[in-house]
C-alpha cells in the first residue's frame, strides 16, 4: 500500500482540513506513516498568518526538496495559505511541489491523489465526511474565508470570501461523526458567526447551535471564531438557552486601544468589547474567554500599547494569544502602512503580555482548587488522562482504566497557568450510561 504523512501548522481549520484529507487518503488506499522519508504521498497544510509560520513552511519545503532528490518516487503536495490562488506561484517556485491547491479546495487533490492511489472512483461527498481515526472531540469546518478585510490580515487573500457549507450538510456530518464515537464538535470558520448569511436557505450559527443540539448521543458544542462586531445580544441569549452549547468563546480583541482598532479595521471599540465582555459573563456564568492580541502594529505607541496592557489586566482573560506583527504581502497595513516598530521593541511588548497573562491564569486556574469539573476525556498523555472542562480548560488525571471518551467527574488538586491536575471522582462511559 502507498504511504501517506501530512505536515500540518497553523489553525484548527488546517488541522481539521489535514483530518479530512488523511481520511480520505486512507479511503483511496493509502496508509499513514511517521516519518516524511518514508511516503509516497507528503501533504503540506500551511499556514502564513504570521512570518515566522512562514519560515518553518519555507524550511519544510527545503527539507522535502533534499529527499526528492534521494527518493524521486515521492510526490509533494501543498495546501493551506501559503497557497496563493490563481497565481501558479508555487510551481514555479519549488520544482519539489509537484501539485499546489488553494485551501479548503479539495476537488484537485481528490482526482490527483485517486490517480497516484489505486484507482478508486474519487468523490467529494466522501472527501467531505472523512476524518482518520476521530477522537472523541471533533473539528467541523462550517464556513470558508473572511468577508472583513481586516487591514493585518491575508486571510480573504488566500481562503476568499465567505462561503457556507448548507445546514443540512453539517448536521449529517455531525450525525456520521457521533455515529463513529465522537462526542464534541467544534464549528470552524475564520468568522463562525457569519455563518449562513450567504446560503439561500434561512440558516444562522444560532440556528445551526439549535439543530445540533438536538443530535443524540452529541455531549458537547463549541464554536469559533466569533469576530466581536457578529456577536449580538440575541446570540449571547441563543447560546445560553442550549445545554450541549459549551461555556466558552474564542473573541479576539487585537488592541486595548481605539485608535490601532480604527487602523487594524475591526469595527469596534474598546468599550464596545467590554460590554459584550460583560454580558457573555452575566448572562452564562463561568465562561471561559480567549482573546487574541497584536503587539507592535505600525504606529503603535508606548501609551497606545499600555491602554492593551490595561484591557487585558481589567478583562481577566482565560486565555491570551499574542503575537508580533509581521507585515503580510497584499494586506491593506503591508501596502500603505509602515513597519516602523522595532522588532526589539515588538518582542519586549510581546513578553510583557505573556508575563501579565500568565498570572492572570494561574490566580484565576486557582480559584477552581478544590472544586470538581466535568471533563471529557480525549487521549491518554504521558502516563495521564487528558480531556478539556465545559470552560476549555486543560486537565489531566490517572487512573488505571481506559478512559477515552469518558465523562469523568474530577477533583481539581492543583493548577497552573496552563492547566489543572485533578483526581478521578468518578466517570460514565458517554452514550452507554
Amino acid at each position: 500500500m502507498p504511504g501517506y504523512y501530512i505536515w500540518t501548522i497553523g489553525c484548527q481549520m488546517n488541522k481539521a482540513e489535514s483530518e479530512r484529507l488523511g481520511g480520505y487518503l486512507e479511503w483511496l488506499g493509502y496508509e499513514p506513516v511517521s516519518r516524511p522519508q518514508d511516503a509516497d504521498l507528503v501533504l503540506m497544510n500551511t499556514c502564513v498568518v504570521r512570518g515566522n509560520a512562514e519560515q518553518r513552511v519555507l524550511g519544510e519545503l527545503a527539507y522535502l526538496a533534499g529527499l526528492k532528490k534521494r527518493s524521486p518516487r515521492m510526490a509533494v503536495a501543498v495546501t493551506g495559505c501559503f497557497v496563493d490562488p490563481g497565481s501558479g506561484e508555487m510551481q514555479r517556485r519549488f520544482s519539489q511541489v509537484n501539485l499546489s491547491f488553494p485551501a479548503g479546495k479539495f476537488a484537485e487533490f481528490a482526482q490527483w491523489a485517486r490517480e497516484r492511489g489505486n484507482g478508486k472512483r474519487a468523490d467529494a461527498g466522501q472527501l467531505a465526511l472523512s476524518v482518520a481515526r476521530p477522537s472523541p472531540a471533533a473539528f467541523v469546518p462550517v464556513i470558508q474565508g473572511c468577508n472583513n478585510y481586516c487591514s493585518y490580515c491575508i486571510v480573504p487573500y488566500r481562503r476568499g470570501r465567505e462561503h457556507s457549507r448548507p445546514l443540512a450538510e453539517v448536521v449529517a456530518e455531525v450525525k456520521a461523526l457521533v455515529r463513529r464515537g465522537v462526542r464534541e464538535v467544534t464549528l470552524l470558520g475564520q468568522n463562525v458567526n457569519a455563518y449562513g448569511r450567504d446560503l439561500p436557505e434561512s440558516a444562522d450559527l444560532a440556528g445551526l447551535l439549535a439543530r445540533l443540539n438536538d443530535v443524540e448521543e452529541l455531549e458537547r458544542i463549541r464554536f469559533l471564531t466569533s469576530h466581536p462586531r457578529d456577536v449580538s445580544l440575541e446570540f449571547i441569549e441563543a447560546v445560553a438557552s442550549l445545554d450541549k452549547v459549551c461555556e466558552f468563546m474564542s473573541l479576539p480583541l487585537q488592541s486595548g486601544d481605539d485608535s490601532v482598532l480604527r487602523k487594524m479595521r475591526r469595527d469596534y471599540t474598546v468599550e464596545e468589547y467590554r460590554r459584550l465582555a460583560e454580558a457573555l459573563r452575566s448572562r452564562v456564568p463561568g465562561i471561559g474567554l480567549s482573546t487574541d492580541v497584536i503587539v507592535g502594529f505600525p504606529g503603535e505607541t508606548e501609551e497606545e500599547f499600555q491602554h492593551t496592557v490595561m484591557a487585558i489586566r481589567d478583562l481577566r482573560f482565560d486565555t491570551v494569544h499574542v503575537a508580533a506583527y509581521s507585515p503580510r504581502p497584499g494586506t491593506l497595513a503591508q501596502r500603505t502602512m509602515a513597519d516602523d516598530v522595532p522588532q526589539e521593541e515588538k518582542e519586549r511588548r510581546l513578553r510583557l503580555i505573556e508575563g501579565l497573562q500568565e498570572g492572570i491564569a494561574r490566580e484565576v486556574n486557582r480559584g477552581l482548587l478544590g472544586r470538581r469539573v466535568e471533563v471529557l476525556v480525549e487521549r491518554r498523555n504521558k502516563g495521564k488522562w487528558e480531556g478539556r472542562t465545559r470552560s476549555n480548560k486543560l486537565v489531566f488525571f490517572a487512573d488505571a482504566a481506559d478512559r477515552t471518551g469518558d465523562l469523568a467527574c474530577v477533583e481539581v488538586t492543583s493548577a497552573s497557568p496552563w492547566s489543572l491536575q485533578g483526581e478521578l471522582v468518578s466517570a460514565a462511559r458517554v452514550g452507554v450510561r
